[in-house]
């Protein structure tokens, strides 16, 4: 993943994370993937940077891609 996607996604989730201490997982990724270039990343590659960057804040991540995940505590 490029540095700039890198980047989206970590503002993304420190934004997310100063208003909530759950982030949504897939929202989050499909959020990044609609409003940002990402050179044809898939869903799942940001999903996965979305989850770690998101338990290294502390919060807590939810994964319901699809009606498949259930809630993780990060």
């Amino acid at each position: 993943m490029s540095d700039a996607v890198q980047r989206e996604v970590e503002l993304a989730i420190r934004s997310k994370a100063s208003q909530s201490l759950v982030v949504d997982v897939y929202a989050t990724a499909e959020e990044i993937q609609r409003e940002h270039d990402v050179g044809g990343i898939g869903l799942d590659a940001i999903a996965d940077t979305v989850a770690r960057l998101a338990a290294q804040c502390g919060c807590a991540v939810e994964l319901d891609h699809h009606g498949r995940g259930a809630a993780h505590s990060g």
